[in-house]
């Protein structure tokens, strides 16, 4: 094999060692301000391989999205929003909402997802679980001007204790 496609190889097989470090986190696992760990970072940084792949995937996979209003015996209606402080609880939200997406699931995940949201809103009387989709265009409509754009999708309405 020539020097040259040795090269190329070691440098693949860097830039994939890099990949799979960033997408692991690398960069949350400790804070360490060493020269090693300096220099990896700025590989990363060079390379576009810190991105921890949570980029613009033309065509790859719509992005769910689930808004829940409740509203309380009072009429008082309030907006909810399930997030978590990790990004790997919100990559397991989104896998779940995109069980929504599937019309045999909709309806006992939406009730379940209502469920859970009434557990940690004692005063709420009824919950609308709301589905929209932001649709996320081919890499050639996207070159061709079309955007993301969002879509409403679904949703259930749910009053406490008729589960």
């Amino acid at each position: 094999m020539p020097l040259k496609h040795k090269i190329y190889y070691a440098l693949a097989a860097l830039h994939l060692v890099m990949v799979m470090l960033f997408a692991g986190h690398f960069a949350e696992w400790n804070k360490m301000n060493t020269k090693v760990f300096s220099a990896i970072s700025n590989v990363g940084k060079y390379t576009g391989s810190n991105n921890i792949f949570s980029f613009f995937a033309p065509g790859v996979y719509d992005q769910p999205y689930v808004v829940y209003t409740v509203k309380d015996t009072l009429g008082t209606e309030k907006i909810i929003d399930i997030t978590g402080r990790c990004a790997d609880f919100t990559n397991r939200l989104n896998n779940i909402y995109g069980y929504l997406t599937l019309p045999e699931a909709r309806s006992v995940l939406s009730a379940s997802l209502a469920q859970t949201v009434l557990n940690i809103q004692p005063s709420a009387s009824q919950i609308r679980v709301a589905m929209v989709v932001q649709k996320i265009p081919s890499i050639q409509d996207y070159n061709n001007g079309k955007r993301v754009q969002w879509q409403y999708w679904f949703h259930n309405d749910f009053q406490k204790g008729n589960h």
